[in-house]
């Protein structure tokens, strides 16, 4: 159920983000998304935005963002609860945080809370316009080759709500 509402949830992003918008910021000055791999700080600021949906008394935070143009490296951080999405921390024990990361080769790293794998997201501050906070955890290879986990570490958003 779980894997289920996070790919329901990676599906909103993806259509929300693609859709058409008239705006006189670029689409990579959303915000900024940071985050330390494996020991290598890396940052995932072209496209990155967030998205903020209640559907059915379900909210879902998503953020979303893009290594760069000639990297397609992506992550996708994914918080929901039964209540508000407020100032608080949210983990994978309680079936309240997510992430994934694919990339440009194919390999996808997501954490499901068992397995060794973890999450937690902290969300600072959060309006109708903007949501900051921080991010870690330990992802599993899913699919693809690579490492058979990666470490996330010291991440951190300041992105728009769209």
């Amino acid at each position: 159920m779980k894997k289920l509402i996070f790919l329901l949830s990676v599906c909103l992003l993806l259509v929300v983000c693609s859709c058409k918008k008239s705006s006189t910021k670029p689409a990579n000055v959303a915000g900024t998304l940071t985050v330390t791999i494996g020991g290598k700080a890396q940052t995932f600021n072209v496209g990155a935005v967030a998205h903020l949906d209640n559907t059915g008394g379900f909210n879902t935070l998503g953020i979303i963002g893009v290594q760069s143009t000639t990297t397609a490296n992506s992550l996708v951080i994914t918080v929901s609860s039964t209540g508000p999405i407020t100032a608080k921390s949210y983990t994978d024990a309680n079936s309240e945080s997510q992430l994934s990361y694919t990339t440009a080769a194919g390999a996808i790293y997501q954490d499901d809370g068992t397995s060794g794998t973890s999450s937690t997201v902290t969300i600072k501050s959060i309006s109708s316009t903007n949501v900051q906070g921080t991010f870690s955890g330990t992802l599993m290879l899913i699919t693809g080759t690579g490492a058979a986990t990666q470490t996330f570490t010291n991440g951190s958003f300041n992105l728009d709500i769209k």
